[in-house]
C-alpha cells in the first residue's frame, strides 16, 4: 500500500459523483477511505453536469439535499457537502476542482476517493498531470481487482465492495429501498423522483 509522502499535513478527502441518488455504497465508501488513510473528513462532491452523462433523474438541488439528508442522518459528523460544482457553469471536471480546492486550503494533502475503472481511465481524464501534481487518490477495489501502480501518481489501495446501485435505485427505488437511508427514501417519495413515481422527463 502506498501512503501519502506529505507528513504533518491534514489529510481530507474528495468524493464526487452524481448521487442520483446518494445510497449506502456511497456512504461506505466514504467510510472505508477515511478509516483506511486516516481523513480528517470527507468533502461529499456532487457535480452539476458530468462530463459523462447527459442528464440526472433529480435536480442539482435535490441531490445536494438528499447528501445532506443521509450525512445527518448516518451520524457522519466528519463529513461535509460541497456546493463548489453545483454553482458552475458548464461540465464539472475534475482538474478544475483540484485546484479550486488546494488553493483554497494549501495546508490539506487533497485525497481523491475512486473506483478502480475511474483509476483505469485516469490518464484520459482532462488534464491528467495537474491532478497527478496535487492529489492522492484513495483507489477503492471491487471484486479483487487490484488498482494497477502508474509511475509518478501517489495512491493508496483500499479492499472494497458494495451492491447498491444508483442504476437499479432509480429504475425501483421502492424494491431497492434497502439500498437507501430512511430520510433520503422519504424525501425520494415526497419528490415523486425515480420509478413508477417519476413522471415524464
Amino acid at each position: 500500500m502506498k501512503n501519502s509522502h506529505e507528513s504533518g499535513r491534514r489529510k481530507i478527502g474528495i468524493l464526487g459523483g452524481s448521487f442520483d441518488p446518494v445510497h449506502f455504497g456511497h456512504l461506505e465508501m466514504a467510510k472505508a477511505a477515511k478509516e483506511a488513510v486516516g481523513l480528517e473528513s470527507v468533502v461529499f462532491l456532487p457535480c452539476y453536469v458530468s462530463p459523462f452523462k447527459e442528464k440526472t433523474g433529480a435536480t442539482a438541488e435535490q441531490r445536494h439535499e438528499m447528501l445532506k439528508i443521509a450525512l445527518v442522518e448516518m451520524g457522519y459528523e466528519w463529513a461535509t457537502v460541497s456546493d463548489y460544482e453545483l454553482n458552475r457553469p458548464g461540465p464539472s471536471y475534475s482538474w478544475q476542482t483540484a485546484e479550486h480546492f488546494s488553493k483554497q486550503r494549501q495546508d490539506v494533502d487533497w485525497h481523491w476517493i475512486a473506483g478502480t475503472d475511474q483509476w483505469a481511465q485516469i490518464d484520459k481524464w482532462a488534464e491528467p498531470e495537474i491532478l497527478r501534481e496535487l492529489l492522492h487518490f484513495i483507489i477503492l477495489n471491487r471484486a479483487g481487482v487490484s488498482a494497477q501502480e502508474r509511475e509518478g501518481w501517489r495512491h493508496t489501495s483500499v479492499a472494497f465492495d458494495h451492491p447498491a446501485s444508483s442504476t437499479e435505485i432509480r429504475a425501483n427505488p421502492e424494491e431497492r429501498s434497502n439500498w437507501l437511508p430512511r430520510g433520503v427514501l422519504k424525501f425520494i417519495r415526497e419528490n415523486g423522483l425515480y420509478g413508477d413515481n417519476k413522471g415524464t422527463e
